[in-house]
């Protein structure tokens, strides 16, 4: 239980300086890394920053060696912050990261904006700029949260009207890339990884048919054509992916006359040189090599499929399954059957993954699972399974992918305060056993996760504080009755 001076609220970011500030702060879970930390702000001036949607009160920076280190708010008292993870601070990170790289390129008035109008927080950032010479004022977003096709189009369309210029970065979940895709042939994404005490920022092209290859933010520039990233060529018009430049066409071939062949000796005609007459290919043979290419493109496909399709988004899946499918098509003979399986194994992992919740539906499912813990940490404390959770809410719910299941727990207790049990311990395995899921959950809400030998005990206990709980505000609740009767 947290004392009256302290709680006990785990937060990895923080702002350096006053409350206001966007210097962001990252904090290391390991021990090992907290005394470099330390080293690197001799002032430990931390706050739950007002631009990290925080109270704006002071933190301090906690050593742990048996779990992770975390900030702590210094004084208690409620605190709207939500969003407190190693990932929380990265808008401070792109923003400032952004505005610097661009003062480098010695572009002017570079402002940077976390928060526009209609919009909340880690939805947007904004870095508007004026190139040397011209007063025309060109805006850079990055695009954090997730929009619909319609929305990011009329968006578009609007700072286009506003804006001399405008350039797209998205993050890792804004799902918007693959329209700028379309619409340009590729997309920047940027993402921020941790580095040491501090989290760097990274920026990749995606296209179509091939993963992402991140690079430090320094190796691009910005240009009059837009964002220029090392797998980006500057054309006349325009960036295009590099290696497709146009190219100039290529000299004609000089002819060498050849020989006249030398005349029969019946004179009816010439000779073939090689002495006797070749035959003409059949249409089986043009058939045959048809298939030789279109197999080779399959094998070529697949391989790729292999070694990074774990890593594509379904939509570049997608795209290179339907070029397979372009290839069979084209083919007089249908592939081998151990090309088929493959290709058959390919379409069964995009199906799996089409049919995967988005982030709105595990939001939605969340929510509805929510409401229903809390009801039953209210009227018995009895944990639920999945199959039961179904029966009350969404029958869809018992069929989730078990990733999908611990990203609903997550978001069901994202805003669970620290000194309470999670929800997530009321749904249980059968046989009133802890679910495999729920050190997944515990780890992802940064919660000391027990050895695999004391799980069921850790979880018993969890479940136990769940009733001391009803049962302490059902006597609360008696009490506050009794007052009210005798007045």
């Amino acid at each position: 239980m947290p004392t009256e001076e302290e709680d006990t609220r785990k937060v990895q970011t923080a702002v350096a300086g006053f409350p206001d500030a966007d210097r962001p702060v990252y904090l290391p879970m390991d021990a090992a890394s907290y005394d470099r930390f330390i080293r690197e702000y001799p002032t430990r001036e931390f706050y739950c920053g007002t631009l990290l949607d925080g109270c704006g009160r002071k933190l301090t920076a906690r050593k742990y060696r048996d779990k992770k280190c975390h900030f702590a708010h210094v004084v208690s008292g409620r605190c709207r912050r939500t969003s407190t993870n190693e990932t929380s601070a990265d808008h401070l990170y792109m923003g400032r990261a952004l505005a610097a790289w661009m003062k480098e390129q010695k572009y002017r008035n570079v402002q940077v904006r976390y928060k526009q109008r209609g919009q909340n927080l880690r939805e947007t950032v904004d870095i508007t700029y004026t190139r040397e010479g011209s007063p025309l004022r060109h805006l850079m977003r990055v695009q954090l949260a997730r929009r619909s096709k319609a929305e990011w189009e009329n968006t578009d369309t609007e700072l286009h009207e506003q804006w001399a210029g405008v350039q797209w970065l998205f993050g890792p979940d804004s799902m918007l890339a693959n329209w700028q895709m379309d619409r340009q042939g590729y997309a920047i994404r940027i993402q921020c990884r941790p580095s040491g005490v501090t989290r760097v920022v990274e920026v990749g092209v995606q296209f179509a048919d091939a993963p992402v290859e991140w690079v430090p933010l320094s190796r691009c520039r910005m240009t009059a054509h837009g964002f220029q990233a090392p797998a980006l060529a500057i054309t006349p018009t325009g960036l295009v992916r590099r290696g497709r430049e146009a190219r100039p066409p290529a000299s004609p071939p000089v002819e060498t006359p050849a020989p006249s062949p030398a005349p029969s000796p019946a004179g009816v005609g010439p000779v073939p040189s090689g002495g006797s007459r070749s035959p003409a290919p059949t249409l089986d043979h043009f058939r045959a090599g048809d298939d030789r290419r279109a197999t080779a493109r399959v094998v070529s496909l697949l391989d790729r499929l292999d070694r990074t399709g774990d890593d594509l988004h379904h939509d570049q899946l997608q795209a290179a399954l339907r070029e397979i499918a372009g290839c069979e098509k084209a083919m007089w003979h249908p592939l081998g059957p151990p090309l088929s399986r493959r290709v058959a194994a390919w379409r069964a992992h995009l199906d799996a993954m089409v049919k995967r919740p988005t982030l709105r539906e595990i939001c939605g499912y969340a929510d509805r699972v929510r409401w229903a813990l809390g009801m039953v940490a209210a009227r018995t404390a009895q944990p639920v399974t999945w199959m039961e959770l179904g029966d009350r809410l969404d029958g869809r719910l018992p069929a989730l992918h078990p990733d999908d299941k611990v990203s609903v727990l997550v978001e069901v207790d994202r805003a669970t305060c620290s000194d309470r049990p999670l929800l997530s311990a009321l749904v249980a395995a059968r046989g009133n056993r802890v679910h495999p899921l729920y050190a997944q959950v515990l780890h992802h809400l940064d919660r000391p996760v027990p050895a695999a030998e004391q799980a069921q005990a850790s979880w018993e206990a969890d479940v136990l504080e769940h009733r001391r709980l009803r049962v302490l505000e059902d006597r609360q609740y008696s009490v506050i009755v009794q007052r009210l009767d005798r007045s």
